[in-house]
């Protein structure tokens, strides 16, 4: 049985609980709610996204405006050019054609080929068209096309020059050559291709595509038809033939039948050789009948 002090204590300590209990849900209801800290660094970031697809929004309205002027802008350039250009004057009246070379090219086939008539608009006309026409042809070497306001095109034409003519089959009254950077072309048969040089040893595979002739036989055997030209022994070995079929050499003939063999380097060290036999055969009173240059000493000579 419990004493009447300890039931009292236990009703007491029930009842403070109680008062705490109801302190605390009271404090609860009372209480205010959080404050949230802003962050400095993320409005920052915030700020800079927004700008950013502000920037973005205003780029690709200005894309559109100026896209719908340009088409405008082309519409009425176009209706400029067909309209008032063409009758302030601005319509093609004259082609100047200017030829550098030996006018184995006619002015009237470079008329024809550029593919311009008189009366076209001149603004109109493509240059880069006229000069592609214009360089289809073989003889051709290069080309500046230009408009000159209000009415005319001028057109200026380098031909090719050919150093070597080739032995092989080609077209009537036509033939084969080599200008002097190696680049193959069909010329008319006229009395200055006659009188040049053959050279043998050319697929015709490789001067059917047009293409620079790159062989270093080719290359030595032009460029020393370049310093034989300008050598005093020019008329005494005058070239008739030049063979280039085999390896690393050139096979040269004058038109006195002398056979010269060269090497595809050091030709000017040759030719030197060259001159110092010819000087020996003069003084001898003895006519060269073959020459080997390809040994650096020992040279084989036949006389006549």
């Amino acid at each position: 049985m419990e004493s009447p002090w300890i039931s009292d204590n236990l009703q007491g300590e029930k009842k403070m609980n109680l008062i705490k209990k109801g302190k605390r849900k009271k404090k609860n209801r009372l209480k205010k709610p959080r404050m949230e800290v802003l962050d400095a660094e993320a409005l920052k970031t915030d700020s800079r996204r927004k700008n950013k697809i502000r920037i973005l929004l205003r780029s690709v309205l200005f894309m559109i405006l100026m896209g719908v002027m340009a088409v405008g802008g082309i519409q009425a350039w176009s209706y400029i050019k067909s309209k008032l250009l063409v009758r302030s004057g601005y319509a093609l009246k004259k082609i100047d054609v200017e030829i550098i070379g030996t006018g184995r090219i006619a002015k009237e086939e470079i008329i024809q080929t550029s593919k311009i008539r008189l009366g076209d608009n001149i603004f109109d006309i493509s240059l880069k068209d006229i000069f592609l026409n214009i360089c289809s042809i073989q003889e051709v070497d290069k080309a500046i096309i230009r408009r000159q306001l209000p009415d005319r095109i001028l057109i200026r034409v380098w031909e090719r020059k050919p150093v070597v003519k080739l032995a092989m089959k080609s077209k009537p009254n036509q033939k084969y050559c080599l200008d002097e950077k190696g680049y193959p072309f069909l010329t008319a048969n006229r009395e200055d291709i006659l009188s040049l040089p053959e050279m043998v040893g050319i697929p015709l595979k490789a001067v059917e595509t047009k293409k620079r002739i790159e062989e270093p036989e080719v290359s030595a055997a032009i460029n020393l038809l370049h310093i034989l030209g300008n050598s005093p022994l020019h008329f005494t070995f005058e070239p008739q033939i030049i063979d280039v079929s085999r390896p690393f050499t050139i096979g040269l003939i004058t038109r006195d039948g002398v056979r010269l063999t060269f090497r595809i380097d050091h030709l000017m060290d040759q030719l030197n050789r060259l001159q110092k036999i010819y000087s020996f055969s003069q003084s001898h009173g003895r006519k060269i009948s073959m020459v080997d240059l390809t040994p650096d000493q020992n040279v084989p000579v036949i006389f006549q």
